[in-house]
């Protein structure tokens, strides 16, 4: 499954300061590329969208992937797994 949708929510102390929700990953990485890490207090929320497919049990179910980051090294290792392609 190829990700169909990029969010990414940025906190800073509690506060939302950021949003972004796009299908085109060059435009989502850099994004990315803006978060001020060295400014503290930053919480990021990511989730990759895969779409509606089937799932084992004959149904059809929306496949996402999604969690909170506090760090860039975290967020940059779960958007690498997301986006991993068999």
């Amino acid at each position: 499954m190829k990700p169909k949708n990029y969010i990414l929510r940025v906190l800073k102390n509690g506060l939302g300061v950021h949003r972004v929700e796009t299908h085109s990953i060059r435009l989502f990485l850099h994004q990315l590329r803006t978060i001020k890490w060295q400014d503290g207090g930053i919480k990021t929320y990511l989730r990759v969208y895969y779409g509606k497919h089937l799932d084992n049990f004959g149904k059809i179910s929306e496949f996402h992937n999604d969690g909170w980051y506090e760090s860039k090294p975290e967020l940059w290792l779960a958007l690498n797994a997301f986006r991993e392609e068999v």
